[in-house]
């Protein structure tokens, strides 16, 4: 049966101790946790944490009125204040009110489909690199983590078009490992329950610190090479945009400062998120053969070998689009995000009150059985049109809904079918034997265990 919604007041009902929760958490982790409550609890099932009140919201209708109906309500305060101070800064991601419906107006222009267009020569210049790297690995028969490869080449992708720069591969790994380090220790101290002051000198914060001052560093010195050029030689990337873009409502540019935070916010959102997507395609390709016969098949009658891909083959791909949706489907980037909220409301039966922190929970929404059909199973064709037809419009939100949804959703998918359409095109990936992937979630879903893949040749 069906979860359904709670009807007792968000008070009064019973949820797990603190002690409970974190070493359920800890045995768990996070993503099995949520499952679990979801399981037990219903459509909205609830925590304490100490004073404060935790509400997961699942159910497709409520998570309209949190998105859609009722996005007045909710917003980016307090549960996102650690990932402004620790990693992004006043950017669009994490801001709100006011700074953020200015920074949305600023930066919409740039990602739009027809405005991610010309970033598709640097995307498919990377497919193509890869493709060569591959061709090496094949050849030795070197198995690859397969997340540190797609991350690779969305991190190179997006700050080919960011920075409109070369960068060697040293620099790129470097700076890669630093973000990383970043998000890693913003998403880890979200999850503590006793936070140490960041002042003490323990060794995370030492490398958090250091991770830090190098990025910023990094962004800064782009920046201030920049601005000592004529602005008539700035290139065409996202960079020079930000750079240059004023502000019609209340004039003036972005300060260099909230162009750190912007830059730093789309790399980060635009590699890692793109990078799981890509992973877990592949991993998707290796439990269903079936899928991995038919996309296959689509491809090699699609694209001749002695050709380039053009943005022409990839609107002929049509099973490959609803795979990739499948895949964003079963396995989310960002798999849960938080709201909130700033008044009194009622979700289904439920009254919550306002200071109840809301974590919408796709993860769980797109498995939910009232409106997917053997929700665990693999189906790219869910997304024909008259199987989407009867959807309800927030049973399916990856990239989230309503007027927050992601600004680089174009950029992201784009990307990703390019990158799909070529690879899977000249390579087949198989799961290193006996390898089980552990998936979870650590801001953006992860596999605890990495993904080791054996990439071989296509004949």
């Amino acid at each position: 049966m069906a979860p359904g919604p709670n009807e007792t007041p968000i008070s009064q009902q019973r949820t797990p101790s603190l002690l409970q929760i974190a070493m359920q958490v800890r045995a768990k982790g996070p993503l099995q946790f949520f499952m679990d409550q979801w399981r037990a609890q219903g459509d909205l099932p609830q925590l304490r944490m100490g004073r404060q009140r935790l509400l997961l919201v699942i159910h497709p209708e409520h998570v309209r009125h949190v998105l859609v109906t009722a996005r007045e309500s909710f917003d980016k305060l307090q549960t996102w204040e650690s990932t402004r101070r620790l990693l992004l800064g006043d950017g669009l991601i994490a801001s709100h009110g006011a700074q953020w419906r200015r920074q949305r107006r600023l930066m919409s222009s740039f990602f739009t489909p027809r405005s991610v267009e010309q970033y598709y020569s640097v995307m498919l210049a990377a497919a193509e690199t890869t493709a060569k790297r591959w061709d090496s690995l094949a050849h030795v028969g070197q198995p690859v983590d397969m997340i540190a490869e797609m991350t690779r080449v969305t991190a190179w992708i997006i700050l080919r078009s960011m920075f409109g720069m070369e960068i060697s591969e040293e620099r790129l790994r470097s700076l890669q490992r630093e973000v990383e380090e970043l998000i890693r220790f913003a998403n880890d101290r979200e999850m503590q329950v006793l936070k140490a002051p960041l002042w003490a000198p323990l060794p995370r914060h030492r490398r958090y610190r250091r991770a830090r001052a190098s990025v910023h560093a990094f962004i800064d010195d782009v920046i201030a090479t920049r601005r000592a050029e004529p602005q008539s030689s700035w290139p065409d990337d996202l960079l020079g945009r930000m750079m240059s873009v004023g502000d019609e409502e209340k004039g003036g540019e972005m300060s260099d400062l909230l162009v750190r935070d912007e830059s730093l916010g789309i790399f980060v959102a635009g590699h890692e998120t793109t990078a799981r997507t890509l992973s877990f395609l592949w991993y998707a390709l290796n439990e269903n053969p079936d899928v991995s016969a038919r996309l296959r098949s689509e491809l090699d009658a699609v694209l001749p070998r002695d050709q380039s891909l053009t943005p022409e083959h990839l609107e002929r791909l049509p099973y490959m689009d609803r795979t990739i949706r499948e895949v964003l489907r079963l396995y989310p980037p960002a798999p849960a995000f938080p709201r909130d909220l700033i008044t009194d409301q009622v979700l289904g039966s439920m009254r919550v009150p306002v200071g109840t922190f809301v974590l919408l929970f796709p993860y769980a929404t797109h498995r939910h059985p009232e409106f997917w059909d053997d929700p665990e199973r693999f189906d790219p064709d869910r997304f024909l049109p008259e199987r989407e037809a009867d959807r309800h419009p927030c049973a399916y939100y990856p990239f989230g809904a309503g007027n927050r949804i992601c600004l680089g959703n174009s950029f992201a998918m784009l990307e990703a079918r390019i990158l799909a359409a070529l690879l899977a095109r000249r390579f087949s990936a198989r799961l290193v034997s006996g390898h089980r992937p552990q998936i979870d979630a650590r801001g953006t879903l992860m596999v605890r265990n990495g993904l080791p893949m054996q990439i071989s040749r296509r004949s």
